[in-house]
């Protein structure tokens, strides 16, 4: 017999973050989305914040061989260049491009162009395979492509020549490089490439050319994955937008031409969406956006769950059937509600709600961790667990015993629900979107979820920005879910249940006309006006 106390101890369903997340790997359920992610054609990656696009940027970044099943077969090579910008880079240090300090989205798009370039370049040269491959090849392209890219790095600082015929080679390669560098600049940017040519002593074209020479007669490819963008200019919305329309641009501008280096860019929805681009519909070729079905998301509990041998003894003493890990992952949608319920308690009660009766535990949670547009996020539901499992010992202290007919009980999976929605309230919204903070500061202590959109007029009126650009700036973050068509054609919304509790939404006063009632900002405001 199990010891209920020892499993509950042992209970964990690993950490949130998708870069320390000890789990992942162990238990990785996207394989659909991954497949996706992989297709050459599919460049940007876009998916809300903990939807668990960091954590896939890791698993190919990290090993590439766990997912080998799933890579393309043409190639001898596939290397990833994880990519996040120079402010955390620690492999160019000397060169000074950090000195460019670019402002515009054209002067991104080069600044760009010219990190990448110096990234793959270095990365090319320090791998092994590559180098036997060159070494191995007859084509003397491939020989001199090499060769260029080392008296190039060489140039920037990023290696050292060692000895006295390197040293003479490098400066006879920097001659006559230096005689058709007038033509290199004539088929560019002149400005730019001159520009830039002038503080690194590199052709930026020549350089890729080069790269791509390597990697076709190698028969290699390169993923360059661009990750933690939003970090890059926290301070700096504008900057921020201005930088990631240049790299979408460079996408589009050098995606086709250079056949064997392809782009991984995995971006907030919220941030791309905000992006002015001319032609953003031609982009739908490039996208695959992550999104998560309820079925995969209880997938994944369940499967982090199993890891211990405790809790996995425990499953399976209750079932009467094997559980493990690959059979999780692997199992019908009825495996996996039968290995769910095993750990959680099978009924929530809707007391306070119009429908008392019983519901589905895991409907009770799907239905709680979706946003205002219908996204539903890994990092809330790991989270939700994990503090069910704290709430559910911490009771245990204090009765003495352990109450529940499962590991974790009604009780603890709900109080703990009311800590994951104030979390997404703090470390999403008031995190991500500070210029929107007095906007949702209006929804606090509401007596209803239920909004008109003459009501959200009228509580946006006194800020910026205010009327159906509010309501929308709203709705693009999930804090508003549309009861129509669209959020432009609907009349009425609603805050869905993942916000409510975090902004002190009660629901004590229903159906009542936006006249009839306002939130605690407004009173505050009237409040102020009369005393003023």
């Amino acid at each position: 017999m199990v010891d209920i106390q020892q499993v509950l101890s042992k209970l964990n369903f690993g950490r949130v973050d998708g870069e320390t997340d000890n789990r992942f790997e162990q238990c990785f359920i996207g394989t659909e989305m991954l497949r996706q992610v992989l297709l050459p054609q599919h460049s940007l990656v876009v998916g809300n914040k903990g939807s668990g696009k960091s954590a896939m940027c890791r698993l190919l970044v990290d090993d590439l061989q766990k997912v080998k099943p799933l890579l393309p077969k043409q190639y001898e090579e596939i290397i990833c260049v994880p990519a996040y910008g120079l402010q955390s880079e620690e492999e160019i240090p000397t060169i000074e491009l950090r000195e460019l300090n670019p402002q515009t989205v054209d002067e991104f798009r080069y600044y760009w162009l010219s990190y990448l370039g110096l990234k793959v370049a270095s990365t090319l040269l320090r791998n092994k395979k590559i180098e036997a491959l060159v070494l191995k090849s007859t084509n003397e392209n491939v020989k001199n492509a090499h060769s260029t890219l080392k008296h190039l790095l060489v140039d920037v600082g990023l290696t050292e020549q060692k000895g006295v015929v390197a040293r003479l080679l490098h400066k006879y390669h920097k001659l006559k490089q230096s005689r058709s560098s007038k033509s290199q600049v004539k088929s560019y940017d002149q400005h730019i490439a001159a520009d830039f040519k002038q503080r690194t002593g590199v052709s930026i074209i020549a350089m890729l050319e080069a790269i791509d020479t390597i990697l076709r007669e190698t028969k290699s490819l390169v993923w360059i994955m661009l990750d933690k963008l939003d970090l890059l200019f926290v301070d700096d919305i504008n900057k921020l937008r201005a930088s990631i329309t240049g790299l979408v641009q460079l996408l589009v501008q050098y995606g086709n031409q250079f056949k064997n280096i392809h782009f991984k860019i995995f971006l907030r929805n919220d941030i791309y969406r905000q992006l002015h681009i001319v032609n953003k519909s031609h982009l739908i070729s490039y996208t695959t956006d992550m999104k998560w079905r309820g079925s995969l998301l209880l997938k994944l509990l369940a499967a982090r769950a199993v890891v211990d041998p405790h809790v996995q003894a425990y499953c399976q003493e209750i079932l009467g059937e094997p559980v493990d890990v690959t059979s999780v992952i692997l199992g019908s949608d009825e495996y996996v509600l039968r290995v769910f319920y095993t750990i959680f308690e099978p009924t929530i009660n809707q007391q306070g709600t119009e429908d008392q009766s019983a519901l589905s535990t895991h409907q009770w949670i799907l239905k709680r961790l979706v946003d205002g547009m219908g996204n539903s996020f890994p990092r809330e539901l790991i989270h939700l667990g994990n503090r069910a499992v704290e709430k559910q010992r911490e009771y245990d202290r204090i009765e003495g015993k352990h109450n529940s007919t499962r590991l974790i009980s009604m009780k603890a999976l709900k109080e703990a629900f009311q800590s994951i929605s104030q979390y997404r309230c703090d470390t999403y919204l008031y995190s991500e979107f500070p210029h929107l903070a007095k906007h949702f500061d209006v929804f606090r202590g509401s007596d209803s979820a239920m909004f008109h959109r003459e009501e959200l007029y009228m509580l946006f009126e006194p800020l910026s920005p205010k009327g159906d650009e509010a309501v929308r700036a709203v709705f693009d973050v999930g804090l508003l879910m549309p009861l129509g068509n669209n959020v432009d054609s609907s009349r009425k919304f609603k805050v869905p249940l993942l916000y409510r509790a975090g902004l002190g939404i009660t629901e004590r006063k229903r159906n009542l006309y936006p006249k009839q009632r306002k939130s605690t900002y407004e009173n505050d405001l009237v409040k102020a006006n009369k005393e003023y």
